[in-house]
């Protein structure tokens, strides 16, 4: 699809989450099932389930950033990059994939290895606070995910990395917006365990030169979802299993 389709697209999936911001469907985060505000058995209810899952499956895969870019090829391949709207059997189709040699997919137990971005402006972590379906549209917070951006160098740009997201059900009361910024202003490295996720709501934006506007800037729609491990390296450098490795927040 080229980038002028893609911004019908974005205009009309607008438009439908707009008319569709009615406020928040629940009192509060507690009393939010894990379909979020969507109906039950439909695309959206599959979406916010799958991003609410604190417990993948499987040994701990680690990926890398070209993993990320290959995982995204396949995606585009198997649904003929029609993807926005993918039903139970359609995510199903995500969890048998082939990187660097492993069967990878949605639901994984993965980690990835990386620096917080610090380009563009305003590259920071930041929590979604407008409010969320599967978030039960509830604002704040507390009460919405942490968007991090991750490169695979220090001093990159979002364009050239991926997105974890820190859920706030069960989040480590350590894990702050202020400590994920003090880690990206101090450039150090970072690993990431958690559930691998194919986010089909949005598009790939890996072009600075031709960005897509309210669209994440990243090279892969796979993300890090929930993030169940944020850990920082206290060494110039830290190998995967490296002795370097703190919890955030220690």
């Amino acid at each position: 699809m080229n980038r002028f389709g893609i911004c019908f697209l974005l205009l009309l999936v607008a438009s439908a989450e707009i008319s569709a911001a009615e406020g928040p469907c629940r009192a509060s985060l507690s009393k939010c099932p894990k379909r979020g505000c969507a109906q039950t058995n439909t695309p959206q209810a599959f979406l916010n389930i799958a991003k609410r899952n604190l417990k993948p499956k499987g040994d701990l895969k680690l990926l890398t950033f070209d993993d990320f870019r290959s995982l995204q090829d396949q995606a585009e391949s198997l649904f003929s990059g029609h993807y926005h709207t993918l039903t139970k059997p359609d995510r199903v189709r995500l969890r048998q994939l082939q990187v660097g040699g492993q069967t990878v997919g949605e639901g994984d137990w993965v980690e990835i290895i990386g620096y917080i971005a610090v380009k563009p402006a305003h590259s920071e972590p930041h929590p979604n606070t407008s409010g969320e379906s599967v978030n039960c549209r509830l604002t704040g917070t507390e009460n919405n995910d942490f968007h991090i951006s991750l490169t695979p160098a220090s001093g990159q740009s979002e364009y050239e990395g991926i997105v974890v997201e820190m859920v706030p059900q069960q989040r480590n009361e350590k894990w702050t917006a202020a400590r994920l910024r003090d880690i990206q202003q101090q450039r150090r490295q970072v690993r990431v365990r958690g559930q691998l996720y194919f986010d089909n709501h949005h598009y790939v934006n890996d072009d600075a030169a031709h960005n897509l506007s309210n669209q994440p800037k990243r090279i892969s729609l796979w993300e890090v979802h929930p993030v169940t491990e944020f850990d920082v390296c206290t060494l110039p450098s830290c190998g995967a299993n490296g002795s370097g490795w703190k919890p955030l927040g220690e």
